[in-house]
């Protein structure tokens, strides 16, 4: 716990606060220390079957309230602050070979709550022999459109961006069959794991989201709500959008015109561990600081009275 002084008097923040970081791996198949997405009316964000756009299982997210399709933490990597992700995929092609020959795995990051997407992420993995393949995350600037929903998105993404981060596997990256005992389509499921590091998540924000945003910091508290989807192509959603049906990427439809909120596939503001804030645990630290300013005031009183 942190200690706190105010007017003499210490006070005591929650772990939950203020804490030491642990190491996280992207090669664990445990779901400790993982939190899954929910959506803003607080269930578990869930993804049916065969909704992908293209029919590749392997690019196709699945997920129900008790076999998570996204899970989020934070922690260290050889020292270093790094935010990971973990997707749940409808089929597993082999060790690390996302896609079966490659494909692109996107988040959208909606960074003041307002419901519209503001930077984009993508992990892209190249083609050909596994052991070549490039993975490398690219940061996209959202454009003129209201990125609302999937008809309004109009983001771009620079391949020749200094920004672009390359992902190492069994590090930074990793591909493995599910070890839960539970496959969605009868075949094994996989699971997509990539970090990136706090540095670089600012970095890219900074450059990439607009001047609104040209100060960003991120941090374990630093709240986004986020989006997920598979595409064929850096600047596109058109294979999955992770908690929708498949008829939210179909022009025409009444999904595809909703929002992602109305949709159920973004999730609240959530830190870097992937958990919406706890307002009882700041009304707690703000309760103990008042008591400490009320003790501190009362000592002032009494010192005053003395002299």
């Amino acid at each position: 716990m942190a200690r706190i002084l105010l007017g003499g008097v210490a006070v005591w923040a929650g772990a939950s606060v203020v804490r030491a970081q642990s190491a996280i791996s992207v090669t664990s198949t445990s779901s400790t220390g993982w939190n899954a997405w929910y959506t803003g009316a607080g269930a578990v964000m869930t993804d049916p079957q065969n909704d992908q756009q293209t029919g590749q299982h392997t690019d196709d997210y699945v997920g129900d309230a008790t076999h998570y399709g996204m899970q989020q933490t934070a922690g260290t990597i050889g020292g270093t602050d790094y935010v990971a992700w973990r997707f749940r995929f409808d089929d597993y092609s082999g060790a690390d070979k996302f896609g079966g020959n490659g494909g692109n795995a996107g988040l959208g990051l909606d960074l003041d709550g307002n419901g519209s997407v503001d930077v984009m992420m993508v992990m892209s993995e190249g083609s050909g022999n596994v052991n070549n393949r490039a993975r490398t995350v690219y940061f996209g600037t959202p454009g003129a459109g209201a990125n609302t929903g999937p008809s309004t998105t109009t983001w771009t993404i620079d391949t020749n961006q200094t920004t672009a981060v390359s992902l190492t596997v069994n590090t930074t990256y990793d591909l493995q069959a599910t070890n839960d005992g539970f496959n969605f389509a009868g075949t094994q499921d996989s699971w997509l794991t990539f970090a990136v590091s706090f540095a670089n998540m600012q970095a890219g924000i900074r450059a990439y989201a607009g001047p609104a945003f040209s100060n960003f910091v991120y941090d374990y508290t630093t709240k986004i709500s986020y989006i997920a989807f598979t595409s064929t192509q850096l600047n596109a959603l058109n294979q999955d959008l992770f908690g929708a049906s498949k008829a939210a990427l179909t022009n025409g439809t009444p999904e595809n015109t909703a929002t992602w909120a109305d949709l159920g596939a973004i999730t609240p503001q959530i830190d870097a561990f992937g958990r919406v804030p706890e307002p009882a645990t700041y009304a707690q630290l703000g309760a103990l600081l008042l008591a400490g300013g009320v003790v501190a005031y009362r000592r002032q009183r009494l010192a005053a009275r003395r002299r």
